[in-house]
């Protein structure tokens, strides 16, 4: 783990600072890096995660103690993903008790965990922000600062901050400048099908707050942004949704500009590329929505 860490931080020419803040100290990262210290294995995957890395076969690494962790922290994810709230909260109390103290990524984890389980069991948005944000400001403290700084992102700290500005009205003004802080760090240290798919999510909640404020022009950016994004790619997850989201939005910026006829024909090219591709994604629904959507859009402008 050490080698790797090292390896990366130069490789990107980062700073200890820089890939330790919020988590853990200078001292406690230098001393990792040269193998003077057992590294926790939450601490590890933290750290290697803020620079777009994961760790695989963790358990064949652990000491005793901090395998026994790692079961707590499994077990948790599997009773939060399958909805099974009393074991989860039983094993997220079980789990504070026996966690260390002196590291805040730990009680990170279980915040995130309750945070998961207050959504599954619709319980007040307020209570969700709150252990959202409580939960982000362990290991960002300025977050929600409107500030001009890049930052480095371990996973958990990217999904809280999504589902804080995705559920958090309140947090409009800073949600734009932090998303594309997130895209721009993905774009860096994230590589192949996690760039993608993380990246994606990143342009489709953009995408939303822009709809949100019927904010056209920002669509038609974000929307072909995306769509550059995606086709760097292997994939086209949610390409038909991203070409159908630009026909509709050219024809409700330009419903009574009908002699505008380049941009009646780029609406019903996009809305044809999107029913194709919800054909080839056995989307029958959806590709129904954009057949439709092409049919009214043809007859309307004399096609």
């Amino acid at each position: 783990m050490e080698i790797v860490l090292k390896y990366f931080r130069k490789k990107y020419n980062l700073s200890q600072e820089e890939i330790c803040e919020g988590i853990c100290s200078v001292t406690t990262l230098s001393r990792l890096e040269q193998g003077n210290r057992e590294i926790d294995s939450l601490l590890g995957q933290t750290l290697l995660g803020r620079i777009g890395k994961e760790v695989t076969l963790f358990e064949t690494m652990l000491n005793e103690a901090d395998f026994e962790l790692w079961k707590i922290r499994t077990e948790i994810e599997d009773y939060v993903e399958k909805n099974q709230f009393k074991s989860a909260k039983q094993k997220i109390r079980k789990y504070r008790e026996v966690m260390p103290q002196e590291e805040r990524i730990h009680e990170q984890f279980c915040l995130y965990q309750e945070a998961l389980l207050i959504i599954a069991e619709k319980k007040p948005l307020e209570q969700l922000c709150k252990t959202l944000e409580k939960g982000i400001k362990i290991t960002i403290s300025d977050f929600g600062e409107e500030i001009d700084k890049k930052r480095l992102y371990s996973p958990i700290e990217i999904e809280m901050i999504f589902l804080l500005i995705h559920y958090d009205d309140s947090k409009e003004n800073i949600a734009e400048q932090e998303l594309l802080k997130i895209l721009d760090y993905v774009e860096k240290y994230y590589s192949d099908r996690k760039k993608e798919k993380v990246g994606t999510k990143i342009f489709l909640e953009l995408i939303r707050h822009q709809k949100q404020r019927n904010d056209y022009e920002k669509i038609l950016v974000y929307t072909e942004e995306a769509i550059n994004f995606i086709s760097r790619g292997t994939g086209f997850h949610h390409l038909a949704d991203i070409y159908f989201l630009r026909a509709k939005t050219r024809e409700k910026m330009f419903c009574e500009e009908k002699e505008n006829q380049e941009w009646i024909r780029l609406s019903i090219e996009e809305c044809e590329l999107a029913y194709h591709l919800y054909e080839i994604e056995d989307n029958e629904k959806q590709a129904e929505e954009a057949a439709k959507f092409y049919e009214k859009l043809v007859q309307e402008n004399g096609g």
